[in-house]
């Protein structure tokens, strides 16, 4: 599989895009992990059409994960008349509408024979709810969430991404404090992590910081990518240990 990385900011960057990634199966069609508000963008950067996102896939929902639905499901719906999957963990299913997405999208709209009903998720998603370590497949990738710490009382996921047709591994923390024993139950066989990283220690953090990731033994180093990390990243080249920044647009394959 190839895992392209079409942003690696964090949600306050400027000068990148926010950290979504996209996923070409070794067999069958490509999906992405998380569309945040810059995604569209990002996409177009790369030569990927807007109505070619068929499929989503969402960890958590922050606005630099999520800010883009709005954009995608106005599209498929007025524009090109086709409904992308979410597929989205439960427990954030009765969060994704009503306190995120329906503001700008729960409008009444006109049917066929000229009357009006109000919108909801189904009208321009197919909603596919997944469970906590209960894997799913897309092409040959199979997923596996699994939940991560990020900000307390709100749930965060991972992926665990296995492409069966070539046994590539490969995990992306997506939102995560530093959480070893997680790496350890969901990493210890992957290639790669794609692991959110901020580089400044400020004592006041929801993801895991540069001089925690740096405490893992090289064997973690050496397959760990940064993601998700801020516009200063050019000075902090040299001081990652055997950790590596991802770059966005750049793909890897696994």
């Amino acid at each position: 599989m190839e895992i392209i990385p079409i942003g690696t900011g964090d949600a306050f960057a400027k000068t990148l895009f926010q950290t979504n990634f996209l996923v070409r199966p070794a067999d069958g069609g490509p999906f992405l992990v998380d569309f945040g508000h810059t995604a569209a963008r990002a996409l177009a950067r790369l030569g990927f059409p807007l109505r070619d996102v068929g499929r989503v896939v969402v960890s958590h929902l922050h606005a630099d994960h999520i800010g883009g639905l709005e954009e995608l499901g106005f599209g498929g719906y007025f524009g090109w008349g086709e409904r992308p999957q979410l597929f989205v963990p439960e427990n954030l299913v009765p969060w994704l509408w009503d306190h995120a997405l329906s503001a700008g999208m729960g409008q009444r709209l006109t049917r066929a024979d000229g009357g009006f009903f109000q919108a909801g998720l189904s009208t321009y998603f197919e909603l596919e709810p997944v469970s906590a370590g209960r894997p799913f497949d897309l092409g040959s990738v199979r997923l596996t969430p699994f939940p991560t710490p990020h900000v307390p009382g709100r749930p965060c996921w991972g992926y665990r991404l296995e492409d069966r047709a070539t046994g590539g591994i490969a995990v992306l923390t997506c939102d995560s404090r530093f959480h070893p024993r997680s790496l350890q139950k969901w990493a210890a066989d992957a290639a790669v992590v794609f692991h959110d990283c901020q580089l400044a220690s400020d004592g006041n953090h929801i993801h895991a910081t540069l001089d925690e990731l740096l405490t893992l033994d090289d064997r973690w180093q050496e397959r760990i990518l940064l993601v998700h990390y801020a516009d200063d990243w050019p000075g902090w080249q040299g001081r990652t240990g055997r950790m590596r920044f991802a770059r966005q647009g750049e793909p890897v394959r696994v």
